[in-house]
């Protein structure tokens, strides 16, 4: 039997259990959705976030009184809450003692033709390329864990990526595994030199992760894999949720923001939340750090998201 599509992608447990290598899963029973519950460094208290990098519930009328339940449990609680998330807008900005606009997430109306909405350069190069390559798609379970991770090392290695986003085999292996998860992967005589995984929620494909080698960057594996994906994509997804922007304002766009926007039709906000759940111990650790930084929520960890 297919999976329920409203426990599809992130929504999956799997992928709460994804990050059990930094923390425990916290299933919030109203909501129905997913923390991950961190010990909190050099202290006996614990604090959550959300999975890497949005959260999503079942009901967003629950949220606010699942968070309240957790008063004894946690210090604080941060989540960045998804363009497509259908929550009380006043009632959480009331509720957060932080509630701000976040990343611009890059948006494709798949009901549209793409010739009508992505950018002529971007289907122009993506042609071209697949003159030398090919696409191909595998379903989970059959997705090849040893090609994805050999990929996203390439990623690593490029990026100098740490923290959180730096994904165990282990990690993946459960995200690999959540039933409806596409990735497409490129291939350049019949060598993988690229691919991106989507996952598939409430009538909207989110470009998950996408890695590739340097030889895959030459040969524009990454106009090839977005061209193919969208044409599959819009037979099984209303929308096409590329991913949020390298930056939290406007003022400069990276070449992956201009690369995204080439893809995209529309934007749309997400929201970063931050509630402190025990005010005297969130006090008494920020003030306590060595290292705090006032803009970052919470203020005791300064790069941990």
């Amino acid at each position: 039997m297919e999976q329920n599509a409203l426990t599809q992608g992130y929504l999956h447990p799997l992928y709460a259990k994804s990050f059990s290598e930094i923390g425990t899963p916290l299933y919030l029973p109203k909501s129905k959705g997913w923390l991950i519950k961190r010990q909190i460094p050099s202290s006996r208290y614990f604090d959550a976030m959300c999975p890497y990098p949005l959260f999503f519930c079942q009901n967003w009328s629950g949220l606010l009184k699942d968070l309240e339940n957790l008063r004894e449990e946690l210090v604080s609680v941060s989540m960045v809450i998804d363009p497509f998330s259908t929550f009380y807008f006043e009632e959480y900005r009331a509720f957060f003692d932080v509630f701000t606009a976040y990343k611009d997430h890059y948006l494709l109306d798949l009901k549209l033709p793409p010739r009508e909405t992505v950018s002529k350069n971007k289907r122009k190069t993506a042609r071209r390329a697949l003159r030398d390559l090919s696409v191909v798609l595998q379903l989970a379970p059959h997705i090849n864990i040893d090609e994805w991770v050999n990929l996203y090392k390439c990623l690593i290695e490029r990026h100098q990526i740490k923290g959180i986003r730096t994904f165990s085999r282990e990690s993946f292996s459960k995200q690999t595994a959540i039933p409806n998860t596409h990735f497409f992967k490129v291939l350049f005589q019949d060598k993988i030199i690229g691919g991106n995984l989507f996952y598939i929620q409430n009538g909207v494909a989110y470009s998950h992760l996408s890695a590739f080698t340097p030889q895959g960057y030459a040969l524009g594996a990454a106009y090839a894999v977005k061209w193919v994906a969208i044409k599959h994509l819009s037979e099984c997804a209303k929308w096409l949720n590329l991913g949020g922007g390298t930056g939290s304002t406007n003022r400069k766009k990276s070449g992956l923001d201009l690369f995204k926007q080439g893809w995209s039709n529309k934007t749309a906000k997400s929201y970063f939340c931050g509630k402190i759940l025990n005010p005297q111990i969130y006090e008494e650790i920020t003030t306590n750090r060595h290292k705090v930084n006032p803009g970052w929520f919470p203020a005791y960890r300064t790069d941990d998201y």
